[in-house]
């Protein structure tokens, strides 16, 4: 595998091909299905198509106009501020902290931060302030808070890398200021750049061929209570936050005591199957635990005002990067979005389960937080599983949907599927040709048939009644009474025989 850059032999991308293990792209070379093409700039030729672009010409040419850059954003649920002075305010004080966040494929390189005041103009902030400071991301929680936002605001213009400025307002919220595709490659930016191409080759060259145990699958699911008048059960009033069976730490008003959301976590497994089988058992542990008839188990996507549920997926085994996030979009996140029920998806997203929503986590994978809480259907269920495992392994040879320019992400977070139709038709199409799907063509199929269908999950059922959990477990005090009115009836039973 070779990455070749694209540029106008800009001083910037002379520099980082001095520095990377990088070559010349022309026009005229034939290049292989496994190369790489890391575009600088958006002037140049065309991007070549059958191979993968690192900043496609559209996702650069989303960040020309700051102005529309900003619109956009907004509306996908990234804040942004421009600079824009009103008469006697001092801008100045909007900010306590600026950070700047170089992102490449989906990860974090480093994070500065710098104490000065905005520059209150519509220039491009495309370097790093002199005085600024490197801050360990892991040591600073809004540090890492400024990672994960940089990481959203790449990822939602379709970009692969680029540089995020980010400021901190007064209360603690951090909004977007600038994302530039073209950062000035210089001093120590130059050398993470450098670092992270280097470190992408080399990670590119060992996923050709990973074999189907290596991929590990984990998930949480989040499920709400509801009695039998329709209302909210919290949580908190039956389980702890911490165990297989625990609450999920969103509270009521943010007190940090009343959690409504109860959160499943089985263990992990290496198959579908296997997980689904771990899920199932976590289930029963829960039933256990509530253990309550009248308190019917509620998911999907919003099962109440406020309140929206999820169907996270864990992935060990893969590296994370920004094109395996596209693909799990692609073929995870916009399939089950596309059976959701429109008028709740549509309270949940984009703020929940917005496009390339994932977390690393400190097992060394990440989870995948697009989906809603799929249980309410249990083929859908095991589907998710079978889905995530085959991305994981084939998204190397996954034809790269699209699906961020600004009428695609709008359908998404609006859940218009009829706007979509083409591309879920394409998604479907490209997933039943990767070599092991015939092993879960049974498992995955009945998604696709609703889709083909334009039905719907049904959000309405007690998650119980679907996967055939019990509503009332004995408990063990009253197993012993019963064995124990057992034994007196067989007693009993024997006396009169005996009599007789």
């Amino acid at each position: 595998m070779t990455i070749y850059l694209l540029s106008r032999s800009q001083k910037s991308a002379r520099r980082l091909a001095q520095m990377a293990r990088v070559s010349p792209y022309s026009e005229s070379l034939r290049l292989a299905e496994d190369d790489t093409v890391l575009r600088y700039g958006q002037s140049g030729p065309p991007d070549p198509p059958g191979v993968h672009v690192l900043n496609r010409q559209s996702a650069i040419q989303a960040t020309v106009s700051k102005p529309s850059m900003a619109k956009f954003l907004r509306r996908v649920g990234v804040r942004f501020v421009l600079p824009v002075r009103k008469s006697g305010d001092d801008a100045s004080r909007r900010f306590v902290r600026q950070y700047r966040v170089p992102v490449f494929d989906h990860r974090v390189l480093a994070c500065f931060k710098y104490e000065g005041t905005e520059p209150w103009t519509n220039g491009r902030i495309s370097r790093l302030p002199v005085t600024s400071s490197e801050v360990n991301v892991e040591d600073d929680p809004v540090a890492k808070r400024a990672g994960w936002l940089a990481c959203r605001a790449i990822h939602a213009l379709g970009l692969d890398y680029g540089l995020v400025s980010l400021g901190l307002g007064p209360k603690g919220v951090l909004h977007v200021l600038d994302v530039t595709a073209r950062p000035v490659l210089e001093g120590r930016l130059l050398e993470l750049f450098a670092a992270a191409v280097d470190d992408y080759a080399d990670r590119a060259s060992d996923l050709r061929s990973l074999p189907v145990t290596s991929v590990t699958l984990g998930t949480d699911i989040e499920i709400m209570l509801q009695n039998e008048q329709g209302k909210m059960v919290l949580a908190s009033r039956y389980l702890t936050r911490r165990g297989r069976v625990g609450c999920d730490d969103r509270s009521v008003q943010y007190d940090g005591k009343r959690l409504p959301l109860m959160e499943l976590r089985p263990d992990p497994d290496s198959s579908p199957a296997g997980l689904y089988v771990n899920l199932r058992t976590t289930m029963l542990e829960a039933a256990r635990k509530v253990n309550r008839a009248g308190v019917a188990w509620r998911a999907g996507s919003t099962p109440f005002p406020g309140y929206s549920t999820g169907g996270h997926i864990h992935i060990s085994g893969v590296p994370i990067s920004s094109r395996l996030v596209r693909a799990l979009d692609a073929y995870l996140g916009l399939p089950l979005m596309a059976v959701e029920n429109p008028q709740t998806s549509r309270r949940r997203r984009p703020r929940y389960g917005f496009l390339g929503d994932v977390r690393e986590k400190s097992h060394g994978g990440f989870e995948y937080r697009t989906p809603a809480s799929f249980v309410v259907n249990p083929e859908i269920t095991l589907t998710s599983f079978c889905l995530a495992q085959l991305i994981c392994l084939y998204y190397q040879d996954l034809p790269e949907m699209w699906l961020y320019d600004p009428p695609l992400q709008t359908a998404f977070y609006t859940g218009d599927v009829s706007a979509l139709a083409d591309v879920l038709q394409e998604s479907c199409q490209a997933m039943r040709g990767v070599p092991l799907y015939r092993r879960y063509e049974d498992q995955i199929e009945p998604l696709y048939q609703m889709i083909a269908e334009g039905q719907m999950w049904d959000e309405s059922v007690d998650v119980r009644d679907v996967w055939a959990v019990p509503k009332v477990v004995p408990t063990e005090k009253q197993r012993t009474r019963s064995s124990r009115s057992i034994g007196r009836r067989t007693r009993r039973t024997s006396s009169v025989t005996a009599r007789g």
